[in-house]
Parts: structure tokens; C-alpha cells; sequence
């Protein structure tokens, strides 16, 4: 009997430490989809940290450390997935909310029950089974909020808004000190909880865990309010940039018509200088001639005519301040896209790629864009020489393209070394 009374905490602490590795992962799986990270690698590596942790809480019974959990989630973040603060706050608030309410839950049903059955095999299942109930609640909440949140979750928005999230830290404080979860007397002072006592703080808690969900339901609805009020705002700049651009390209084209009007005359006076042996001065006159026709337009054929008449505008002029370019694009004819998407994409990729070239000096001048199709995607890479490499600023071109990008199921890939810029979009095809 002995024996087998050793045994039990045994079973039990290998409990603790199944449970919280699995709650581990798919909180870690929760907080990576909601920060719009596909990269796994580094999860193993929080399950070790997890598990070592649960380990040595079990094994010396320390209690507390709610707040440690918390603290080296932040540092994991932030040294492995190199996330800014301000876009984790909000996947922390609401596990480490979510974990308060079932560790509440757990607490007080496992006190009741280990008060009224006494210690043996029994009452070791009756704990098992509680926390197993409560694991599986947490994660039916996590997957939950993760169907009906999780594009609001994973807009970028501003700092302030976090303040809607203050009062889960207020449940959380309510909760875990009301009723002391992460003290050493924990087991001590739920045990003197009467029956009405431990019915009334299940039904506060329950109260909380409503008031939690509404106010998510509003945090969600105020994000989406901002977020489509950004998107008003930078859709009136895509069209002043598209109305900039518009008259640039008319200015072209009729400078492009006075050089053709011109140019018999231009030839007529090159042939007289041969003619009477004034090559000299028939050389300065081609390079000035050759200076002149700049703006002549760049060949493109991409089988998207609308986007031809756009990269022959931005090319000619990137080809004009003697950018060497390098164009490989074609759209399948199967591949259906919005043709203002595309445009969109187009046209902020090159005006930032020709804005970056300009601070180069002219030898180091390059732009290469080129698409490539796999299955039912279409990718566009662009490569272009930058002056510094130094951390990327998202303007309102980058959101623009990110944005489509979505639209499309797709996905923005951005990088910045050795001198150079590089973009790839990932577009999925509609349907027709």
C-alpha cells in the first residue's frame, strides 16, 4: 500500500507535465497564426522551455510563477520570432486570460473534490479528469476565438487601442489573487471554501469569462473600424499617386510625339555635318540626340495589356535615368486577376524600386522584375540596388501590396541586404 501510495504523485506530476507541453503547443500555434507567421522552427524549442519549467515547478512544488510564464514568452519572442512588442500584447492578453479562467475553474473543483473524496487512486483520476475537461475547454476557446477573430487579430493597429484590452488584465489580477492561485496556502485556503462559497466564485468567474468574449467582441469591432477607415485613407493616396502618374505619362507622351515630329529634322541635319565632314560636331550631336530620346518606351509584352501600358511608362522613365532594367513578366492568360490589383502591385513595387536606384550612383543602378507560375500561383520578384541597407519602413505602397496580397491568399516577402531590395509576392488566382 505503500508502495502504491508513492506512485500516485508520480502519475499525477507526469500529468502536468503532458497537459501543460500540449496547452504549450497550441497557445504557441494560436500566437504564431495570429502574428501571421508560417516559420515552426523555433517551437521546439518553447516546448523545452515549457516543459523544463513545469518540471521543476512539480518537482519542488514552487508556486508563482504565472507571471514568470508570461515574462519568458515575451523574451521568446522577441529573441527567437523577433516580434515588436505592441503585436504580441494582444495574443498574450488573451491565453494568458483564458489559462487565469481554466487554472480558476481547475482549482476550485479539484479543491471540492479532494476535500470531500480522500486521497487514493480515486481522487488522483477525479484531478486528472477535471484538468483534462478544462485542457480540452481551452482549446475549443482558443480554436473558437481563432475562426471568429483572428482577422481582426492580425491587423496591424495602433498603440491605443490596447487599452481596450486592460480590463483582462483586471480579471486576470481578480481572479488569480481573489483567489490566491499562485500562492503557497492555495491548497489550504480553497479546502475551507464552503459549498455556497465555491458555487458563488464559480458563477463570478463564469460572469467574467462573458464579459471577457464582449469585450474581444468590441476590441475586434473597434480594430475593424480603424482598419477601414486606413483603407479609405490609403486608397484615396493610391489614387492621387495614380492620378500623379497619369499626368506624367500624358507629359511623356507628348514629348514622345514632338521627338517623332522631329525627327526627319534631326536626321537631316546629322546627314549635312557627314556630308561636310564634321564628324566631331555630328557626334556631340547624336549624344545630344541620344540624351534627348530618353523617354522612348521600353517593349513590354506581358499579355496583360493594361499592365503593358503601365510597365512601358514606369520602365521607359527607369530606363531614362539610366537604370539598367531587367523585365521578365507574364501573366497567364489563365490566371485570373483583378487588373487594378495588379496595377497596384506593379506600380508600387516599381516606384520604390526606381526611387531607391535614383540615391545610387549611375553604374550601380539596377531593376529587375520578373513573375514565375507554380500550379494556381503567380509570383512577381523584384530585385533593386538601395544605397543602405537598413530596416524596412512600411509605407503606404508596401500596405497596399500586403493587402492585396491577402486578397488573394497570397503572401509579401520582404528583404533588405547587401545593397539590395527584394520583393515577392505569392498571388493565389480567382475563379472566374
Amino acid at each position: 500500500m505503500q508502495r502504491g501510495e508513492l506512485k500516485l504523485p508520480v502519475i499525477l506530476y507526469l500529468w502536468w507535465i503532458l497537459s501543460n507541453g500540449v496547452i504549450a503547443y497550441f497557445s504557441i500555434i494560436f500566437f504564431l497564426s495570429t502574428i501571421q507567421m508560417n516559420d515552426r522552427k523555433y517551437i521546439l524549442i518553447w516546448l523545452v522551455i515549457n516543459v523544463f519549467l513545469t518540471i521543476i515547478v512539480t518537482a519542488l512544488q514552487i508556486s508563482g510563477t504565472f507571471w514568470l510564464e508570461i515574462l519568458l514568452l515575451i523574451v521568446y519572442v522577441l529573441i527567437f520570432l523577433k516580434i515588436r512588442l505592441q503585436d504580441m500584447l494582444a495574443p498574450i492578453a488573451i491565453l494568458f486570460t483564458i489559462r487565469t479562467f481554466m487554472e480558476g475553474f481547475t482549482a476550485v473543483l479539484t479543491a471540492y473534490a479532494s476535500k470531500h473524496w480522500k486521497l487514493s487512486f480515486d481522487s488522483i483520476v477525479i484531478q486528472m479528469l477535471i484538468s483534462l475537461f478544462f485542457d480540452i475547454i481551452f482549446l475549443l476557446m482558443i480554436q473558437w476565438i481563432q475562426r471568429k477573430f483572428l482577422f481582426s487579430l492580425q491587423k496591424s493597429i495602433s498603440s491605443y487601442l490596447y487599452v481596450l484590452l486592460l480590463p483582462c488584465a483586471l480579471i486576470v489580477l481578480a481572479i488569480r489573487y481573489g483567489l490566491r492561485l499562485d500562492h503557497v496556502i492555495l491548497e489550504e485556503y480553497l479546502s475551507s471554501f464552503h459549498l455556497e462559497v465555491s458555487l458563488t466564485v464559480l458563477f463570478l468567474m463564469i460572469s467574467a469569462v462573458i464579459i471577457f468574449f464582449i469585450m474581444l467582441e468590441i476590441f475586434c469591432k473597434v480594430v475593424q473600424i480603424v482598419d477601414q477607415e486606413t483603407e479609405i485613407t490609403l486608397l484615396t493616396s493610391q489614387v492621387a499617386g495614380q492620378q500623379i502618374y497619369l499626368e506624367e505619362a500624358k507629359e511623356r507622351n507628348e514629348q514622345y510625339a514632338a521627338f517623332q515630329h522631329d525627327i526627319k529634322n534631326h536626321l537631316l541635319v546629322l546627314s549635312g555635318l557627314m556630308k561636310c565632314g564634321k564628324y566631331k560636331a555630328a557626334e556631340q550631336y547624336a549624344n545630344k540626340l541620344q540624351t534627348s530620346c530618353r523617354f522612348i518606351t521600353f517593349s513590354v509584352f506581358t499579355g496583360n495589356l493594361i499592365l503593358d501600358t503601365l510597365l512601358k511608362e514606369k520602365l521607359s522613365y527607369a530606363k531614362g535615368n539610366k537604370i539598367q532594367v531587367d523585365c521578365s513578366v507574364q501573366i497567364p492568360a489563365q490566371f485570373y486577376v483583378d487588373d487594378m490589383d495588379l496595377c497596384i502591385i506593379f506600380s508600387n513595387i516599381l516606384d520604390n524600386a526606381i526611387t531607391a536606384c535614383m540615391q545610387m550612383e549611375e553604374p550601380k543602378r539596377i531593376l529587375r522584375i520578373s513573375t514565375k507560375t507554380r500550379a494556381n500561383f503567380l509570383v512577381i520578384e523584384s530585385i533593386n540596388s538601395v544605397a543602405i541597407s537598413k530596416p524596412i519602413e512600411m509605407g503606404i505602397g508596401l500596405r497596399n501590396i500586403e493587402n492585396i496580397a491577402k486578397k488573394y491568399q497570397g503572401i509579401t516577402e520582404i528583404k533588405n541586404v547587401n545593397e539590395t531590395f527584394q520583393i515577392r509576392v505569392l498571388l493565389c488566382s480567382l475563379k472566374k
